[in-house]
């Protein structure tokens, strides 16, 4: 059956072998496809979800209007994935108490991973 609603998220970046190494080699993403020369998408494993980067020379103004890009985990993902930010010298810009942290991609997206 044919999957309907919302299937991806396109975001404009700079540098697409960057963010595909940020998200993949980082996050843990994994390549769903790839539209050469200027897009990607990648999915989280298990889901369906896509998130398409498209690559635009063009700087971004701030977020356009994207707050964040949030992903859930288990509360031992959690603690694994700040013990991975912390390992690779990614900063982790803020917390939600103990169920959510906050860190910046390469291209200036905040990304959310929480617990709750």
């Amino acid at each position: 059956m044919a999957k309907t609603g919302l299937c991806h998220i396109a975001l404009k970046v700079r540098d697409l072998k960057k963010t595909e190494e940020f998200y993949v080699g980082v996050l843990g993403l994994k390549v769903a496809f790839r539209h050469p020369p200027k897009m990607i998408f990648l999915t989280t494993p298990g889901s369906g979800d896509l998130l398409n980067f498209v690559k635009d020379a063009q700087r971004t103004s701030g977020k356009q209007g994207l707050e964040h890009i949030g992903f859930k985990v288990s509360s031992a993902g959690l603690k694994r994935m700040e013990n991975k930010f912390k390992d690779s010298g990614i900063k982790i810009e803020g917390r939600r108490g103990k169920t959510a942290l906050y860190i910046s991609d390469p291209n200036g997206y905040q990304i959310e991973y929480y617990c709750d």
